[in-house]
C-alpha cells in the first residue's frame, strides 16, 4: 500500500480528521483495527521528515478513556508519536460505539487481535511509514472493558430516555480547534 485507501482519505477530508481508526483486511487477512495519521501542514514538516528516513518504527503510544457524558458514551483515543522525544506528535480519535457500527467493531476487534498496524501518511495520504506493535493481552482486556463500560452506560439513557450521541460528540467536539480552512458540520459529526 503506497498511500490511504480512498475511502479513508475521503473521509478524512470531510471530517477534518486528522487520525482515524477503522476496521481493514492488511493482505488479506482477517479483519483488524487499523490507525491512521495524516501528519500535514507546516507544523509537521520535521515530523514528516523523520517519518520518512526513519530505519525502525517510530515509537508510537496510545492511551484510552471512557468518557461517560450525561447523553452518550464516546471512547477517547489518544495517540503519541515519538519522531521528537520532547514534543511527540499528539491526536486524538473519538468513538462513538452505540451509535456508529465501525466504532464499536474497532473496539471489539481490538480486544481480539494480537497486533496493532499504524500508517503515518503526509499531506497527500502517501504512507510515510508503516508500522504494528503487539497488544498485551492486558491491552485486550482493557478494550472490552471500554467496549462494555459504554454498552452499559449507553444502556441506561436508552432506556431513560436521554441517550443522544449527536449531542454527545456535539459538545466534546466543540471543544477542539480544527485545522485552519476545515469547517465542522453540526448536522452530522460522526460521518
Amino acid at each position: 500500500m503506497r498511500e490511504f485507501p480512498r475511502s479513508i482519505q475521503d473521509a478524512m477530508r470531510a471530517n477534518g480528521a486528522a487520525a482515524t481508526c477503522v476496521p481493514v483486511q492488511i493482505d488479506g487477512n482477517q479483519w483488524e483495527t487499523a490507525l491512521f495519521v495524516h501528519v500535514a501542514g507546516p507544523e509537521c514538516k520535521q515530523d514528516r521528515r523523520l517519518l520518512k528516513t526513519a530505519t525502525s518504527p517510530t515509537p508510537a503510544r496510545l492511551d484510552t478513556e471512557l468518557i461517560t457524558h450525561t447523553n452518550a458514551a464516546i471512547v477517547l483515543l489518544r495517540l503519541e508519536i515519538m519522531t521528537v522525544l520532547t514534543d511527540p506528535l499528539a491526536f486524538e480519535i473519538l468513538l462513538v460505539p452505540g451509535h456508529v457500527k465501525s466504532h464499536y467493531e474497532c473496539l471489539k476487534l481490538l480486544g481480539q487481535q494480537r497486533r496493532l498496524h499504524w500508517f503515518f501518511g503526509d499531506s497527500d495520504f502517501r504512507i510515510l511509514q508503516a508500522a504494528s506493535q503487539e497488544i498485551e493481552a492486558d491491552r485486550h482486556k482493557a478494550f472490552e472493558d471500554l467496549a462494555r463500560g459504554a454498552f452499559a452506560h449507553d444502556s441506561i439513557l436508552r432506556i431513560a430516555g436521554q441517550y443522544d450521541a449527536d449531542a454527545a460528540l456535539n459538545e466534546i467536539v466543540s471543544h477542539y480547534t480544527l485545522r485552519e480552512g476545515v469547517t465542522r458540520d453540526t448536522e452530522d459529526p460522526t460521518h
